[in-house]
């Protein structure tokens, strides 16, 4: 989960293509290294290249700018100049995007729904629990409409089209009602009925995600001062700890850190706060726009190096302590 904050968090933070490239790639390995040594399955490469294409067609059709031009239309609606630069600007969009992707997937593949609501804060835990019944509500459902067409196949059922839509859809709520009564009951015997926040941890929660969300708005608003947003952020960080901690939840069978958490999230974190420090003191060596004449982004072999550590977790070794 901290590699998984870190990576993201990195991926927000720049938009040069040679970086976010390597992020992709270090994704890549560590879900390759949590789906056992295999790259298929992990990301098709269809819906990969239309995440990279996808941005860089749609800017290219509505920006004008740029002073390279590759078409020029003299029509009324949809003529004017379409440039190499637009074009550049919408790919790194894209890349971005696939990096985000592959850092998610890697996520998934080595943390499942049960994991995330064990690691649920106590003071989030109405948001643990919808999110692992929203996680977990498309396998279920695709896995009781296997059961229910082979179900069919067995009593010699032939398959008509539309017209089998009640017959599919009428076991498929029954069958998802009962799943969801067994996860309440589940959860309601692991102590996670208690109440939400009350009292001053409530109006304490909503400060801090108010000051979150203003540090938010306040960095899409103003790039290039970041230092105010940072300290907006960790302020609301800082109110929303005494928040969250609304009192200790049952553990089943408690895990403890070891020697692999340290080796996965220590160069995790030490890459998030050489890209944080960046973004700080040079914040242009993090962005990249082709604007108004296209050229190479910048590339730093320091800053490089450091989001090698990004990649720790698929070293052989390390994920197996």
């Amino acid at each position: 989960m901290l590699w998984a904050a870190a990576a993201a968090t990195v991926a927000l933070l720049t938009r040069n293509p040679w970086y976010l490239a390597l992020l992709g790639a270090a994704a890549l390995l560590v879900g390759r290294r949590a789906n056992g040594a295999r790259l298929r399955g992990m990301l098709s490469p269809c819906l990969l290249l239309s995440i990279l294409l996808f941005p860089a067609a749609l800017n290219l059709l509505l920006s004008r700018a740029g002073a390279t031009v590759l078409l020029r239309l003299p029509l009324p609606w949809v003529g004017g100049p379409y440039t190499l630069e637009a074009f550049l600007f919408g790919l790194s969009a894209g890349v971005q995007l696939a990096a985000l992707l592959a850092v998610m997937v890697a996520f998934g593949r080595a943390v499942g729904p049960a994991d995330l609501l064990r690691r649920t804060p106590p003071g989030l835990y109405p948001v643990g629990v919808a999110a692992t019944v929203a996680l977990t509500f498309a396998p279920q459902v695709r896995r009781s409409f296997a059961e229910v067409r082979e179900a069919q196949r067995v009593r010699g059922f032939r398959p008509r089209g539309w017209r089998d839509l009640p017959r599919v859809i009428t076991p498929l709520v029954v069958m998802s009602l009962e799943s969801a009564l067994g996860l309440a009951e589940a959860l309601a015997v692991r102590g996670w009925g208690r109440l939400p926040l009350a009292g001053w941890r409530r109006w304490l929660a909503l400060a801090g995600w108010t000051g979150l969300a203003s540090a938010l708005a306040l960095w899409a608003l103003f790039p290039g001062r970041p230092r105010l947003s940072l300290a907006l952020a960790l302020m609301a960080a800082l109110a929303l700890l005494p928040a969250l901690r609304a009192g200790p939840l049952p553990r089943y069978r408690p895990e403890r850190w070891c020697l692999a958490d340290s080796l996965m999230a220590g160069p995790a974190l030490l890459s998030l706060a050489a890209v944080v420090l960046v973004a700080l003191w040079a914040p242009a060596s993090l962005t990249w726009a082709p604007y108004p004449q296209a050229a190479w982004p910048a590339f730093d072999p320091r800053l490089a190096l450091a989001l090698l550590g990004l990649a720790a977790p698929a070293l052989p070794g390390v994920a197996d302590g």
